[in-house]
């Protein structure tokens, strides 16, 4: 050991509360901690047990099927806020290197209380220590040897000790440690796979890196980047985090007034061609590049056309966002670059007659009738002038909609919301005036959605804008989607399209063979593949991308900030400093009271101390760390503590234990059901456990998971876990 900590000579005394007669050598003892009319005591020895009142140490009968927690007996190991406890001798050997000069005499039991390491010695001492500072708290005197002690916490809420040995007695000490806070229940409900918006994982020089090389003004840098990882390796993440770096400036374009049907009306005579870049004021350097960032993901379309509809779509919207925030500008700009691609004589027919006034119709019949009565030789004079009304003011109406009417509200609403598609590829809901013989006459739908991206690109790179193209989730794609977004990246990097640039989210290993089921029957296929790759799809990857970056491994020590973020920080409750000693060797109750924590303390299950610790034990021992993984582990945990309603600390940490075996071994929970005492009572045997694996079905190539299990059930209090495994599974 690298040192030793002396003996702290002013520890305060614990007063001695009660002692309760057993009559024979007491080997255990346990607890109940909830019942609702206080915990009770059982005192053990040999084959005979008595149960008594934990706070006044009243006999009481056997309490049916009460599940009683046990304490310390013997020297067994003890981990502590991370740090763990072996006896040696008197000493107390610490991971941390440091040795305590505990007992002068051998160590007979060792536990917890609360936060404290209780020791126990022949010499019947009792101390508490804080293994952090290496100081003694607290100590007693039995004055007998020890073989079990038991911590439960008192009617005021701090902290008891009960001890027994040899003597046949059970003594109960009170320590005056400061109140222990109320634990609460469990307030997570359990987090999803959304991306994060934080940096979990330390990764923010690689996002600043990115961010760097994606500068718009820069022409050189590389076209095509991948940001390559397993699933659950934070991928997403980092993708919206190098968005987010990467912010558009605020569009500056000036609001246009209403786009008027007489508007519209001259557009289908003379069309424009998309909408004109803005005046730049001459300068003697050429104005900024801003970046415009767009978010694709691939895997919600199958087919080609799905694929291009998903990006136009996606391209469209962030245009929108630039270049026409307002809806007047988008009317203007879109209507200006449909309308040379309709049939716009029909169209403007049909604007015609939805601008004609209804009092113009009603003007017509009062004409007839008019005309009828003068036959007739009726005196209807005032009919005359009441037609003339209706027709002077139907002309006003048609006009006043033709000089200020909206020109959306008489018209197609397609034709101001994006490019318009017609005929045989027009969805239900096309408008049927919509005719565009452009779409009739090319070579089919992905030449036109490729013709309108490629104009949107142009009419961005007119205005000062370099797209940014984020594909995310390619590695979850059908292998023709995959394909299909290649040789879309592939349409972009034409030398027809405006520079455009794109950040791929995959997984190389799945992606390469996703290409290499697409091109299976290119006879060239291996022909080309590099010599260093082990097939065609990563020969491809090669050759199209300029800058891959592998994402760093999520390690061991990413987990505490994980456990920080999604659960809050923990609850520090650090025992106080050892006080300085006066003439009195121990301390009346109500002393310390002006150190104790406020009785409205009340701490959720998963901020406790004891209970992060498991937590954070368990996801430091998973052989793949991962985000999500460790976000499944946690859903089911919590969805644990509340179907079995607990609010035990102890039981807490043995679920987490039941949590990790429902997320790491699904493949295999139904060969273990019903089995989990047989491998309880088999663990620490390698011949019992051979034979129970074997029992349940596990083969050579299972032999690994079943490994991995047995040291699960090695870390944890396996009997307890096994009994809720078969209580929850």
């Amino acid at each position: 050991m690298s040192s030793a900590e002396p003996l702290d000579p002013t520890p305060m005394r614990m007063r001695l509360e009660r002692v309760v007669e057993f009559g024979r050598p007491i080997t255990g003892l346990r607890v109940n901690p909830d019942p609702p009319d206080g915990p009770w005591t059982m005192i053990i020895g040999g084959d005979v047990s008595v149960v008594v009142h934990s706070y006044t140490g009243e006999r009481g009968g056997v309490r049916g099927d009460t599940v009683y927690r046990p304490g310390f007996a013997g020297t067994s190991p003890v981990t502590l806020r991370g740090i763990t406890a072996e006896v040696v001798g008197g000493d107390i050997a610490l991971s941390t290197g440091n040795v305590l000069r505990a007992h002068e005499t051998d160590i007979t039991a060792m536990g917890l209380c609360e936060s404290l390491l209780m020791t126990a010695s022949e010499a019947g001492n009792i101390k508490l220590w804080d293994v952090r500072s290496g100081l003694q708290v607290r100590v007693a005197g039995q004055q007998s040897p020890i073989t079990a002690l038991l911590s439960y916490r008192g009617p005021d809420g701090r902290p008891r000790i009960a001890s027994g040995g040899d003597e046949g007695r059970l003594y109960v000490w009170d320590p005056s440690l400061p109140r222990v806070p109320q634990v609460g229940p469990v307030s997570t409900r359990g987090f999803n796979d959304r991306v994060a918006q934080e940096d979990l994982l330390d990764r923010g020089t690689l996002v600043e890196a990115l961010r760097d090389v994606l500068r718009p003004d820069d022409d050189d840098g590389p076209t095509v980047i991948t940001v390559e990882g397993a699933w659950g390796s934070g991928k997403s993440t980092l993708l919206e985090l190098v968005k987010n770096r990467l912010h558009t400036p605020p569009a500056t374009i000036r609001r246009r007034r209403r786009f008027t049907v007489s508007q519209a009306d001259w557009m289908l005579y003379r069309p424009l061609a998309g909408m004109p870049p803005p005046k730049q004021k001459p300068t003697k350097f050429n104005p900024m590049i801003k970046p415009l960032v767009v978010s694709f993901n691939p895997w919600r379309h199958q087919s080609s056309e799905q694929v291009w509809a998903g990006l136009a779509k996606a391209v469209t919207e962030a245009a929108e966002a630039a270049i026409m925030p307002h809806q007047n500008n988008r009317d203007r700009y879109w209507f200006a670059r449909n309308a040379g691609r309709v049939d716009r004589r029909h169209l403007q027919r049909q604007l015609w007659k939805r601008i004609f006034s209804p009092l113009l119709s009603f003007a017509g019949l009062g004409f007839g009738l008019s005309l009828l009565a003068g036959l007739t030789k009726l005196n209807v004079g005032w009919a005359w002038w009441a037609t003339a009304g209706l027709a002077v003011a139907g002309v006003l109406h048609t006009g006043l909609r033709y000089l200020f009417g909206k020109a959306s509200a008489f018209l197609p609403g397609e034709l101001f919301a994006g490019p318009v598609t017609s005929n045989a590829f027009s969805g239900a809901t096309t408008d049927p005036l919509i005719r565009d013989p452009y779409y009739n006459a090319r070579s089919g739908y992905l030449y036109l959605v490729q013709h309108d991206i490629r104009a949107l690109l142009k009419d961005l790179e007119a205005h000062r804008y370099r797209v940014i193209l984020l594909i995310d989730d390619l590695d979850r794609c059908t292998p023709r989607t995959t394909a299909q977004v290649f040789e879309a990246i592939n349409v972009f990097l034409s030398d027809d399209f405006p520079a455009t640039r794109f950040v791929l989210g995959l997984d190389t290993a799945v992606v390469a063979a996703h290409v290499d089921n697409a091109y299976k029957e290119l006879a060239d296929a291996k022909i080309v593949t590099h010599p260093d790759d082990p097939s065609p799809g990563w020969t491809f990857l090669r050759k199209l991308v300029q800058l891959p970056v592998r994402l760093p491994r999520t390690t061991e020590d990413n987990v505490d900030q994980i456990l920080l973020a999604q659960l809050g920080p923990v609850h520090r409750d650090d025992p106080e400093p050892a006080p300085v000693p006066d003439d009195r060797p121990i301390f009346e109750p109500g002393e310390l009271d002006g150190l104790l924590a406020d009785d409205s303390t009340l701490v959720m299950i998963e901020q406790h101390p004891e209970v992060r610790e498991h937590l954070r034990r368990r996801l430091r021992a998973q052989p793949e760390q991962s985000v999500r993984e460790e976000k499944r582990l946690l859903n089911v945990w919590q969805l644990y503590l509340r179907v079995l309603s607990t609010n035990d600390v102890v039981q807490a940490g043995r679920l987490v234990a039941v949590a990790e075996i429902a997320t790491r071994w699904p493949a295999y929970l139904h060969r273990l059901r019903g089995a989990w005492q047989d491998l309880a009572d088999a663990v620490d045997d390698d011949v019992q456990w051979g034979a129970a694996i074997a029992k349940l079905g596990f083969a050579y190539s299972d032999r690994k998971a079943a490994a991995n299990l047995r040291e699960l059930l090695r870390d944890c209090d396996a009997q307890a876990v096994a009994g809720l495994a078969n209580r929850l599974f």
